[in-house]
């Protein structure tokens, strides 16, 4: 299952009202307080062309979290929502998605930072009222559009973009991991392949992308870039399936969110940086990390532990307890225990640091 319509470029938002009325009549529009504020205009304005009932704006709490989602949900049933439209990062699309699946109706998606492939997957990232993760939801429903405004992408915060970039890579990292374990499928071989893709993209393009984020101008790198984002790393994960998607690099995300210094830094930099642990837990050649090394930094991506917070060593070893426990460490091709997560991180740091901006 995958959306049907996706819609990247500039001013897509003004055809976002023609798709919402053939499925509804009353539309519920949810996201973050700065990202409703971003496309407050334009959504409103297409929506109101089509005589679409609006209900709405309605911020979507700050945090995935249950509490959240069954808000919402009585909203959109007390208001007869035909159709919810979310907007925002990844926590506001996962909200809007459970919810529109709560409620057996359609949703789409409009991403205002170019961070995560929430906007395209039918999964919920669930997180507990302090933003500390709880699980990956599958109660979430398929975005039936995603509409993507390129203008609305150059405008955020570069970091976002970069940590897009991070969490991309792992398509490829990750599941050539998880896809050396598991019997070959149609579907395996189809996620696996695709996050090459995603690779071969983002080293292509990625610092041409950074570049654009930096002088605030659209070019096609970055144009190429989100739909590798958002598009094909959707479609990995989407392919792959819960046993070939996440590997160590997300485990070691999550091992770093239990750290309070490092709990906000971002899902796609902490996953970036993890991706490199990744390849070292797969005992890889210093050479080879080395060479990722440099990729990821030329995309944005954190490469030393000082990028991301003052950590001590006792946090690295929570770091590393947390990442062992997680679900997905178990899809990595062999046993991994704390004391190597911990020398991996060491490792990627040292190499990180020898590596000029």
């Amino acid at each position: 299952m995958v959306p049907s319509v996706y819609k990247r470029g500039d001013g897509v938002l003004r055809d976002l009202g023609m798709f919402c009325q053939a499925h509804a009549s009353t539309v519920l529009l949810i996201g973050g307080k700065q990202a409703l504020e971003a496309v407050r205009e334009p959504i409103l304005e297409s929506l109101h062309r089509y005589n679409l009932k609006i209900v709405g704006p309605e911020w979507y709490g700050g945090e995935c979290t249950y509490r959240n989602i069954e808000r919402i949900s009585q909203l959109a049933h007390k208001s007869e929502a035909g159709l919810l439209i979310a907007v925002g990062g990844g926590r506001a699309l996962d909200t809007g998605k459970a919810v529109a699946y709560r409620n057996h109706i359609p949703c789409v998606t409009v991403p205002t930072i170019a961070a995560t492939c929430a906007a395209f997957t039918p999964l919920s990232i669930i997180n507990d009222e302090n933003g500390v993760y709880i699980e990956n939801s599958p109660r979430s429903a398929c975005p039936a559009a995603v509409f993507v405004d390129v203008e609305v992408i150059l405008r955020a915060p570069q970091r976002w973009l970069c940590a897009g970039m991070g969490d991309t890579l792992a398509k490829w990292y990750e599941l050539r991991a998880t896809g050396s374990k598991i019997p070959a499928t149609s579907w395996t071989l189809g996620g696996i392949n695709n996050g090459k893709i995603c690779y071969d993209i983002i080293k292509k393009f990625g610092p041409g992308a950074k570049v654009a984020m930096d002088e605030g101008k659209v070019n096609e790198a970055l144009e190429n870039v989100i739909d590798a984002i958002i598009f094909y790393a959707g479609m990995s994960s989407i392919l792959g399936g819960e046993k070939c998607r996440g590997a160590a690099a997300h485990s070691i995300y999550f091992g770093f969110t239990n750290v309070p210094a490092a709990h906000s830094f971002g899902h796609g930099l902490l996953v970036g940086f993890g991706n490199l642990c990744l390849l070292a837990l797969e005992r890889r050649g210093e050479a080879e990390i080395l060479e990722e090394v440099k990729l990821a930094k030329s995309c944005g991506v954190p490469t030393t532990l000082a990028e991301i917070a003052a950590m001590s060593d006792d946090d690295i070893q929570r770091v590393a307890e947390v990442a062992v426990a997680a679900k997905d460490m178990g899809n990595m091709p062999q046993a991994i225990n704390n004391q190597q997560v911990v020398e991996a991180i060491y490792l990627v740091d040292r190499l990180g640091r020898t590596v000029s901006s």
